[in-house]
């Protein structure tokens, strides 16, 4: 639909934006995925600090897609430690987020 080309449109300033960004220091990894009318953001940061920075870098260009995307179709499922979690969720709680606590056992490889 058009509305996906014009959020697709928008991919190139996400990731400028996470490039050079002050939140760009402790991303690990940052971008979309498309299936079908679905758009997917897989984003990770080194720690709780890094993704509220990200959050900063991109806060600006960020109403617009969502807009068009709806606030009933927007899902936000952060992942990590409970630490770092709880101090996440202030500020995200209030956009719906899930939390999901990462298992003691997992690890990168």
């Amino acid at each position: 639909t058009g509305k996906m080309e014009e959020f697709k449109a928008g991919f190139p300033k996400f990731y400028a934006a996470t490039k050079s960004g002050p939140g760009a220091a402790g991303a690990l990894y940052y971008g979309f995925g498309v299936a079908g009318d679905s758009v997917y953001c897989r984003e990770g940061y080194k720690n709780a600090e890094a993704a509220m920075l990200h959050g900063a870098d991109i806060k600006d260009i960020v109403e617009e897609p969502m807009k068009a995307v709806g606030a009933g179709n927007f899902k936000l499922n952060v992942v990590g430690p409970a630490a770092e979690l709880e101090k996440l969720k202030p500020k995200l709680a209030p956009r719906g987020a899930i939390f999901w606590e990462l298992d003691s056992g997992a690890f990168w490889m």
